[in-house]
């Protein structure tokens, strides 16, 4: 789905996209398994023309970024998550 939206961008189901994977980081064993297998668009600039006047598209998906890469996760407003 990624590899497809980087090919032809649509803001609107990249919104999507990205909020989902960012749910999905709440949870330990799926935040494990993302920082194996998240596509490396969304980890690159591939989508930043998409995203320059989406400011909350971009806010989660450095939220997403920030979760896969620290132990501590954070909801999109920057609140601390419990572990699961």
């Amino acid at each position: 789905m990624v590899l497809q939206l980087s090919k032809e961008p649509s803001a609107r189901l990249l919104k999507h996209v990205v909020r989902c994977y960012l749910r999905l980081s709440d949870n330990l064993r799926a935040r494990e398994a993302l920082r194996q297998c998240l596509p490396d668009q969304l980890k690159d600039s591939t989508f930043a023309q998409v995203l320059k006047d989406d400011t909350t598209t971009k806010r989660w998906l450095a939220q997403l970024v920030k979760n896969l890469q620290e132990g501590q996760v954070t909801d999109a407003r920057g609140i601390p998550l419990a572990p699961q």
